[in-house]
């Protein structure tokens, strides 16, 4: 054999092991076809790539479609799918979402280059139950007790811009103290404050909690914005809200002659961020499960994170902390700024400071300590 054909023997030698190794570590399709499926929010596009082995935690493999099916019809909006690296046999992928953020996993492949695992779905599942669990733990509603009977509250009344009339709960302790303002999650009232504002009296503050129009019953009570609005036939959606706590600020602003710390549970935390970026009646933000709930009709809470020089105490369970982070990234904190991540599991929105919950002694020291430093 002379020396061209062995030089071309071994270069053609070279270029299909070349091909060969290439082929095994390259699964842009697949993963463009997964990408495809969570903007579709249907399984079509990568159920051709899906191995019969392919199966979630002990659930059997012949239910994975299934499962696929609802992950990818209820999670938040993927906004980028990115593929971090890969090779024989799985691909490592960043994923963003919207209120989750950015999670990194593996999706692992057979020889077929079919998918036989998705690390991301597997996480899901495994913190959904995780959550489940640590939900049939948690109290599940405040239990005012002594000092509830200590603080007793009175009822008071104003107006929103529209004419509205808001009903809250005003704890007051001395018309020389701070002022805090207690705004409720989704689906509640100000009775979420009930084993938590007389503790803040007890701590040196003259507390109001609302009724926002965007709520409901709860612990029993209802919620009495949330049924005058629905009776004159006014929205009830999350930024509907926006102008009853706005309406609260100012009302304690000028029963006081202070500014207002302003306090938000979930949805409301959102708009404590918002509100307080801006509003000069507002002196600093305490925010339980801030995240970006209202789609394009507000920027990004990154935007108020890189922008707001007031102090701020964020804070949420374990799980949301991640997404909570990604929005905060890139923001210059000042020392009065911060991110608190429970040790345990924690909880959504200010829930996690009720009487006996599990935990909420670690967000009592945050809340406190906070407080403090603004005196």
């Amino acid at each position: 054999m002379n020396y061209r054909l062995k030089t071309l023997i071994s270069l053609s030698i070279i270029c299909l092991s070349f091909m060969t190794s290439y082929a095994q570590i390259e699964y842009s399709i697949q993963i463009e076809a997964l990408k495809k499926s969570f903007e579709e929010r249907t399984t079509e596009a990568i159920k051709p790539y899906i191995s019969d082995s392919l199966a979630f935690g002990n659930y059997p493999s012949k239910v994975s479609i299934q499962i696929l099916t609802q992950v990818f019809k209820n999670l938040p909006d993927l906004n980028s799918l990115e593929i971090l690296s890969q090779k024989s046999g799985e691909a490592e992928l960043e994923y963003n979402f919207t209120l989750l953020g950015k999670r990194t996993s593996k999706v692992l492949f057979d020889n077929s280059g079919k998918v036989m695992r998705l690390e991301l779905v597997d996480n899901l599942l495994r913190e959904e139950a995780e959550a489940q669990a640590a939900l049939a733990r948690q109290k599940q509603v405040p239990t005012p007790g002594a000092l509830a009977e200590k603080h007793p509250f009175k009822e008071v009344s104003f107006n929103a811009p529209d004419g509205l009339m808001i009903t809250a709960n005003l704890y007051e302790t001395g018309a020389g103290l701070p002022v805090v303002l207690l705004c409720h999650q989704a689906g509640y009232n100000k009775y979420e404050y009930a084993d938590i504002a007389p503790k803040l009296n007890e701590m040196g503050f003259n507390v109001m909690a609302i009724d926002q129009r965007s709520g409901g019953s709860f612990g029993g009570q209802s919620n009495a914005t949330f049924e005058r609005a629905k009776s004159a036939g006014l929205e009830t959606g999350f930024l509907d809200a926006e102008q009853d706590i706005e309406a609260a600020v100012n009302f304690l602003y000028e029963k006081y002659g202070k500014q207002v710390i302003l306090w938000g549970s979930s949805y409301s935390s959102s708009l404590a961020l918002f509100i307080g970026d801006s509003n000069e009646r507002v002196s600093a933000m305490i925010s339980f499960s801030p995240g970006d709930y209202f789609g394009d009709a507000k920027p990004s809470l990154s935007t108020v994170f890189k922008s707001v020089e007031k102090p701020f105490l964020v804070t949420s369970s374990k799980e949301e902390a991640k997404a909570l982070s990604s929005l905060i990234e890139g923001a210059q904190l000042n020392q009065k700024q911060s991110q608190f991540i429970p040790q345990g599991q924690g909880y959504h929105g200010s829930r996690a400071l009720w009487e006996g919950q599990e935990g909420g002694e670690e967000y009592w020291s945050q809340v406190t300590s906070f407080l403090r430093s603004l005196n």
